[in-house]
């Protein structure tokens, strides 16, 4: 390891991705895209989606399916807001095609067309996955899209604060703090329906964004209704970076979600076993939470609820917490949340409540964090195809970083192409990124030389343009430390066999692209259209207060040969 020079990447490389390389890709815009419920007939608002193109009706898979995306298209269809979604088909399997897959919304598009999504008809699901809505309020005549800014906020401890990000020519970017003022702040507020804004924040204090920034030096009356009737200037003419990001924090309205989530048993007011206020049996109740499937989603929106910041556990089991007597039936199983929602009562739960575990100390328990970013333009910048011969690779094979076709070649004879590239990870949160397990339980790596701390930092992969896996990095596991700091800032961890590992605040990771293992085995791939993806910290093992950032995606094309471009 070691801090990448200066100079450009090897002459040998072929870029992968363009400039515009960023975390997701964009979709194709909604405008005057039919949405209607379908399915077994029940209460008005609910059923399974269905989307109209091109002249047929088709299906929404339920992959990535969240309750964002259900609040765009309960919206869309004209009810105020949405209660929750459903998967697995549970209003029946639709016919035809499926239209949309991995359906990413912030939840403040203007129409389910104007989320992220592979592609129309680009899926790899069947009917039995087929998504639905259960909608809430009398239904109005759906809106028309308007012509303002989609707005939305990114990576805030509470209900209305966060990064500003806005949504033009189907792409998220941020917008940059310079002039950033409580005039433009209060546009943004009223704009996503909270009040006016106690904050304009400047500098990425809620954390950098990835991809581009859209506006710069924005300029507002304050009575403005979206921010894209303020005056500003393309960020292009004004130099910015990610770490100038503007950031608001609004006047919120009372909604009463802090009242229907409570901690119980911990050593402090910020932890303890999680316990919730929901109808049962025709009245309200408190009571736990089953910890089956709990992980730090579901905990980062209780501490959000309660207005305790991000969570830094999520808890299974409870045993030395005991919660409160009149609350130890289990009256929530199945959770599922995104991260962002206001309240866990709006996360996918189980209908009837089912907990193998039983509750008790098998009950849910959170203790109320780091933000990792992946550096885009270094992969851009150094990624280059190699053929390696086999007597380089004992080593690498040994910890399993080449494909299972490698097992049937005849060492050392041979070679393997790699797509080869630098990743750098900076820590730009308000916590040092650790690793989860404690030093008895490092590994030594014998070829490395060191201790790993961590099992699964980052994921590589190769997919096809519906989503399938083709090739995948396979690195054993990761050492952290900090491989360079800003100026004023000293170093803390390394990957030496003494002292500590993790990332600190405001400090990078850098693995090159000539060390072992940092790479993409593509020997098998045929030529064609793929997506790169890298995705850092992707099992969620760590606490971080943004995960929305951690994946960067590029669509590039194989030629089969020596070439590896990006498509513009």
């Amino acid at each position: 390891l070691g801090r990448l020079p200066a100079s450009s990447a090897p002459p040998w490389q072929t870029l992968l991705c363009p400039p515009s390389c960023t975390r997701s890709l964009p979709g194709p815009s909604g405008q005057g895209l039919q949405l209607r419920l379908a399915g077994p007939r029940g209460a008005a608002g609910e059923g399974r989606l269905e989307v109209l193109y091109q002249g047929r009706w088709g299906t929404v898979c339920d992959d990535g399916f969240d309750f964002h995306a259900a609040t765009v298209a309960c919206r869309q269809l004209g009810y105020a807001a949405a209660i929750t979604w459903t998967h697995s088909a549970t209003y029946g399997q639709g016919e035809g095609p499926i239209w949309l897959d991995n359906v990413q919304c912030g939840g403040s598009e203007a129409s389910l067309g104007d989320c992220v999504h592979n592609g129309w008809g680009a899926s790899d699901c069947h009917h039995g996955e087929d998504a639905g809505v259960v909608c809430s309020g009398p239904r109005q005549p759906p809106n028309l899209p308007g012509e303002g800014l989609l707005v939305r906020l990114r990576a805030g401890a509470h209900a209305g604060e966060g990064r500003v990000e806005v949504l033009r020519n189907g792409q998220w970017g941020t917008v940059c703090g310079k002039r950033w003022d409580l005039l433009a702040a209060s546009v943004v507020c009223r704009q996503l329906g909270y009040g006016t804004a106690k904050q304009a924040l400047a500098g990425a204090q809620m954390g950098q964004g990835l991809g581009p920034i859209h506006l710069s030096e924005v300029r507002c009356t304050g009575h403005e209704r979206s921010l894209g009737e303020c005056h500003y200037q393309d960020a292009e003419q004004s130099g910015c970076g990610h770490e100038a990001d503007a950031a608001v924090r609004c006047h919120v309205p009372h909604m009463g979600f802090q009242s229907q989530v409570r901690l119980a048993g911990g050593r402090s007011p910020k932890e303890g076993v999680v316990e919730v206020l929901v109808p049962v049996r025709g009245t309200r109740k408190w009571g736990a939470v089953c910890g089956a499937q709990w992980g730090l989603n579901e905990a980062m929106v209780v501490c959000r609820q309660l207005g305790l910041g991000f969570a830094s556990h999520a808890l299974q089991e409870t045993w030395y917490w005991a919660g409160s007597p009149e609350a130890a039936e289990v009256v929530m199983s199945g959770v599922r949340c995104t991260g962002t929602e206001l309240a866990i009562q709006q996360c996918q739960r189980h209908g009837p409540v089912h907990c193998p575990t039983g509750g008790g100390r098998f009950s849910a328990g959170v203790a109320c964090a780091p933000d990792l970013v992946m550096n885009a333009q270094l992969v851009q910048e150094t990624a280059y195809l190699e053929d390696r011969p086999l007597g380089l690779l004992y080593c690498a094979h040994e910890e399993r970083c080449l494909s299972q076709s490698a097992d049937r070649m005849q060492w050392p004879y041979g070679h393997r192409r790699l797509l080869r590239f630098s990743s750098q990870i900076h820590n730009v949160g308000r916590a040092d990124f650790r690793p989860r397990m404690g030093r008895h339980a490092w590994t030594w790596h014998q070829c490395h030389r060191h201790f790993h701390s961590i099992e699964v930092f980052t994921h590589y992969d190769l997919l096809t343009l519906n989503g399938s896996k083709v090739a995948e990095g396979h690195k054993a596991s990761f050492c952290l430390e900090d491989t360079n700091c800003p100026e004023g800032l000293q170093r803390r961890f390394a990957c030496a066999n003494f002292g500590e590992q993790g990332v600190s605040v405001g400090c990078w990771d850098t693995y090159r692209h000539d060390i072992d293992c940092q790479w993409v085995d593509i020997t098998d791939v045929p030529p064609g259209s793929y997506t790169f993806q890298v995705v850092v910290n992707p099992k969620h093992e760590v606490a971080e207060s943004d995960f929305s950032n951690n994946v960067m995606r590029c669509q590039c094309k194989y030629d089969g040969q020596r070439k590896i471009n990006g498509i513009y």
